[in-house]
């Protein structure tokens, strides 16, 4: 088992994120598990500021000190550039889509409302995530969200974490993006709420808004058409849903806290989800914690 920098041992395979692969491993001298993501020369030599958009991850995740952003506890560059996290329990929210298809709507409006605490903190930081995406959401056993892959995040201001994207690149991930992205906009706040949309339509309807399996219709049919009813889903959500896919950025809601706001009052009653979340959590340190603090609320 390869040792990066004497100290972070490899033991498996996680998969890939928008850029490197990650590993699950340990750090030998705390002896605590952790997450490392490696981005090899190869990689470095295949994509132009590549070394500058993985350095910027870095940073950008180090920045943004939210219980829904995964810790990071240490960078650089050992043969391999490399960026050792806070190891993440669980599985992708696109895996439980996959397993259960369309969510309860209680269980779908904790995750979109979990997600849009964490772009609340980013927004505040003039940070804009641009791959919001199931995938890119982990959801732990005691029923945490936490967003990760700040790979192609950008600034809205000057500064070290300001974009890169080259003229006629598209960050992010096609299949989730605002239509106004597509026709060469920047990223703004706004776009990050459309991103919300879609996983909030997907998790309570169990399909992409515009799902189709040729990426170039499934484009034109988000710059073009109106999302299919969302049968079954609550009125107020798919009003809320709706508005977040709005064709224009002024159409949609005014931030991700006011959309949080929306979404709290629907998380209740959640149903199990076996496999998935503890069902009792009562005697969970973590979450007598959380309890406490939100009675400040």
């Amino acid at each position: 088992m390869r040792t990066i920098a004497d100290r972070y041992r490899i033991t498996s395979a996680i998969g890939r994120g928008g850029m490197g692969e990650v590993w699950e491993g340990v750090d030998l001298r705390l002896n605590r598990p952790v997450a490392i993501k490696l981005i090899n020369p190869a990689e470095l030599a295949a994509e132009k500021d590549a070394r500058r958009r993985f350095n910027r991850e870095a940073r950008i995740t180090a920045r943004l000190r939210h219980p829904g952003v995964p810790v990071v506890y240490d960078f650089g560059d050992d043969g391999h550039l490399f960026m050792v996290m806070e190891s993440l329990p669980g599985e992708t929210v696109g895996k439980l889509k996959d397993e259960y298809g369309p969510l309860p709507p209680s269980w779908a409006a904790f995750i979109g409302a979990q997600v849009c605490a964490v772009l609340a903190a980013a927004h505040r930081a003039d940070l804009i995530h641009r791959d919001v995406k199931p995938e890119n959401l982990m959801l732990c056993p005691d029923g945490t969200v936490k967003v990760i892959d700040f790979g192609v995040a950008t600034s809205l201001g000057p500064g070290e974490f300001s974009k890169i994207t080259q003229s006629g690149q598209i960050p992010g991930s096609a299949r989730y993006m605002a239509p106004e992205l597509i026709n060469g906009a920047s990223a703004s706040k706004a776009s990050d709420l459309y991103t919300v949309g879609c996983v909030l339509y997907e998790l309570l309807t169990g399909s992409r808004p515009f799902e189709s399996r040729d990426l170039l219709q499934e484009i034109a049919r988000s710059q073009e058409e109106d999302p299919p009813p969302m049968l079954g889903v609550p009125e107020e959500l798919e009003d809320l849903t709706l508005r977040l896919l709005a064709k224009r950025p002024e159409q949609r809601p005014e931030s991700a806290a006011s959309v949080y706001r929306s979404l709290r009052p629907w998380v209740r009653d959640l149903p199990p989800l076996p496999g998935w979340v503890a069902r009792d959590l009562s005697d969970d340190p973590g979450h007598m914690y959380s309890v406490l603090i939100s009675s400040l609320g």
